[in-house]
């Protein structure tokens, strides 16, 4: 994760600026979203599963906005198995 310091170069953080935690969810959501652009076609994934992808990566990237969830007891416990899912997919790259 990157530091205030290397999202800004020192520069104060701006008021609309992204926090730090808002910048990992939103590369959190991103890498879900390219899961189900890869995964369109029907024999790849179910339609239940692509949605409940979609849905878990669009409250990411807007996570912490007036239109997003603002914290962690605002996703469903299906959404928050999905975000496990990609943490541990990250553990494992990293």
């Amino acid at each position: 994760m990157k530091t205030n310091e290397e999202l800004y170069r020192g520069k104060k953080r701006g008021l609309y600026d992204p926090s730090e935690i808002e910048v990992f969810f939103t590369k959190l959501g991103q890498e879900i979203y390219k899961v189900t652009d890869n995964k369109t076609h029907k024999s790849q994934m179910t339609d239940e599963d692509w949605i409940l992808y979609c849905n878990t990566a669009s409250k990411c990237v807007r996570f912490g906005t007036i239109w997003g969830p603002k914290e962690m007891t605002d996703f469903k416990q299906d959404e928050l198995s999905v975000l496990q899912l990609f943490l541990d997919k990250r553990e494992q790259n990293a």
